[in-house]
């Protein structure tokens, strides 16, 4: 399986904040490309958009700016609210910083950690607020990166 030009055109909606359009083309992909190549996509966008935002030179975030990002993401909207677990979100960011190992993963229902992962990524992308050009060079690098986890 590999990462469609309709994952990334999906990525892309949401990155910009273009919810319904995200969620109409997500509904539109089959099974395994929802679960396989766009699965592998956010992973790999919400990895590059938590190193971005949580390590400075190098040296992770301490524990407290991140339990107060996961709280302003938290505070972003309802739904938001809803989707994200603060336990959780602090693990899969602490994870993606190489605070905590990745087989924390074990510890995860799948499908919690990626609706986080997902949520978060949309508020890390917002609060990054990419030109029309750094938004491309993100999803370049994302798409390797997911070309990666798939192969």
């Amino acid at each position: 399986m590999t990462v469609t030009d309709r994952a990334v055109a999906t990525l892309r909606t949401l990155l910009k904040g273009e919810l319904e359009e995200h969620e109409r083309l997500l509904n539109a992909m089959d099974e395994n490309e929802a679960n396989i190549g766009y699965s592998a996509l956010v992973n790999a966008a919400f990895f590059e958009a938590a190193r971005r935002r949580f390590l400075k030179d190098g040296k992770p975030a301490s524990d407290a700016e991140v339990i107060d990002y996961v709280a302003y993401a938290r505070s972003w909207s309802d739904r938001v609210a809803e989707d994200i677990d603060p336990s959780i979100a602090e693990t899969v960011i602490n994870m993606a910083i190489e605070k905590i190992p990745a087989n924390a993963n074990k510890e995860l229902d799948n499908n919690a950690a990626y609706t986080n992962k997902l949520m978060l990524l949309a508020v890390l992308t917002r609060d990054a607020n990419y030109s029309e050009g750094e938004l491309e060079e993100f999803m370049e690098q994302t798409q390797e990166l997911a070309a990666e986890i798939v192969s």
